[in-house]
């Protein structure tokens, strides 16, 4: 019988009751060569789909696979070309075929840090992976069925796909603009395509105060500028503004729901605010920084992160746009 440790378990147990959080039913679950694994199912009108939840403690990887159906074997050379295709907009995730079973599966994962499941993380890789089969399925589906190229269904993709999420448009279906006022003197802009740039703010440096950025994906254009906007108020208390000066000689704080919203509902999430500089990518692809010139020099900037997330503190991450 395989041994895990008392923290290999608790790290599957809250994996398993995130996947109960997310409505799923747990149908089984085994250990076997040194890893923790599930299996749940998510159910469509006319579709059951396959999930498989791991934890393997020898790379501290917590990892999602949805397994979708069998591709037929004539349509492998151009179902690649597609797949090809779509993962250059992904990050975490990725389409792929297992050469034997010739299965069609997307996986993605999240490093554990710290010892302990970042729980609200693992949840959004969850939803983003059921998002993604939501958006990208369609497409796989019309090129197994039909004649079509995998150059001309990315193109009709692009050219018809949504690209304003709802939370970005007011009751009369426009854009929301963000106004500055007396109680929030700065704008918060977000992200309304994909690949995103970070949800950042304007009009902090004219207070002598830091922007904040955070990397969209983390909670959505909702959570993160939710997020900035609360850390404000924080930060704004005057037995907080010390903390701010911290940030800003190197210290990396760190605050929870209940610091940032004491009526907050309990969250596992943890946030970090730490200070980047113009040569950061995630501050160049917010600021359109090019050269040192293109900014004013009394600005500097804060980043905000959720623990564990340690690829939202790497230039490569934004590269070209944040992506799934």
């Amino acid at each position: 019988m395989e041994e895990f440790s008392a923290k290999d378990k608790q790290i599957f147990a809250d994996m398993k009751a995130c996947v109960q959080d997310l409505g799923l039913r747990i149908l089984d679950e085994k250990s076997d060569g040194g890893i923790l694994s599930g299996i749940s199912m998510f159910e469509y009108e006319n579709y059951n789909m396959g999930i498989l939840f791991s934890y393997n403690p020898s790379y501290n990887l917590a990892e999602v696979l949805i397994r979708y159906a069998d591709m037929p074997a004539e349509k492998l050379p151009v179902l690649y070309e597609l797949l090809n295709d779509i993962n250059g907009s992904l990050t975490l995730n990725h389409f792929f075929v297992d050469t034997g079973t010739r299965i069609l599966a997307l996986r993605s994962g999240i490093t554990v840090t710290n010892y302990f499941l970042n729980k609200e993380s693992f949840k959004l890789l969850m939803q983003q992976d059921l998002g993604i089969g939501n958006t990208f399925m369609p497409l796989i589906g019309r090129l197994l069925a039909t004649d079509q190229t995998p150059q001309t269904i990315m193109d009709e993709f692009y050219t018809t796909k949504d690209k304003m999420p709802p939370e970005f448009l007011g009751p009369d279906g426009k854009l929301k603009v963000g106004k500055k006022t007396a109680e929030c003197p700065f704008i918060i802009e977000a992200s309304a395509d994909m690949p995103a740039f970070p949800t950042h703010t304007h009009g902090l440096t004219e207070l002598g105060w830091p922007e904040f950025l955070m990397d969209l994906l983390s909670l959505g254009a909702d959570g993160t500028g939710s997020r900035i906007n609360l850390s404000y108020d924080y930060f704004n208390k005057p037995e907080n503004k010390s903390k701010l000066e911290a940030i800003k000689n190197g210290k990396t704080v760190k605050l929870t729901i209940k610091d940032l919203k004491p009526d907050a509902k309990p969250e596992d999430m943890v946030y970090c605010y730490r200070r980047v500089y113009p040569e950061f990518e995630m501050v160049k692809l917010a600021y359109c920084i090019e050269s040192p010139d293109d900014i004013d020099p009394a600005m500097w900037f804060v980043q905000i992160y959720v623990e564990g997330d340690d690829f939202a503190l790497t230039d490569e991450y934004y590269k070209g746009g944040i992506k799934w």
